[in-house]
């Protein structure tokens, strides 16, 4: 796990970008941008503390699908997908094949917003 220190407007991903972890707010905010907020002028959602993003790239190979950038000077945690992986090889694969599918359901979904 590493910690990440963001200054405000701190691009942390954007829409496209490989995804090689998942990202849990320490302090401070993090705003989403949807691929349909052209502008990044107002994030489509407003993350604060314990509030986990990016998780979708832990569990699937596919690019990131929204931008996140720091609206506050903040603080996250990074844990890489090979930690993510690692932890989740201690589970029940019943768990690991229901996550694959929500992670695919929700790719699905925000394809067709």
């Amino acid at each position: 796990m590493e910690r990440i220190e963001c200054y405000k407007g701190k691009t942390i991903f954007k829409k496209g970008d490989a995804a090689n972890g998942l990202y849990i707010v320490g302090t401070g905010a993090v705003g989403i941008y949807f691929p349909t907020n052209i502008t990044l002028e107002k994030p489509d959602i407003i993350l604060k503390k314990n509030a986990i993003f990016g998780e979708m790239g832990v569990i699937d190979t596919a690019p990131r699908m929204a931008t996140a950038k720091a609206i506050d000077e903040s603080i996250v945690l990074f844990i890489s997908k090979s930690e993510f992986e690692e932890r989740l090889s201690k589970s029940d694969t019943i768990v690991r094949g229901v996550l694959a599918i929500l992670s695919e359901r929700l790719r699905d979904i925000q394809i067709k917003r």
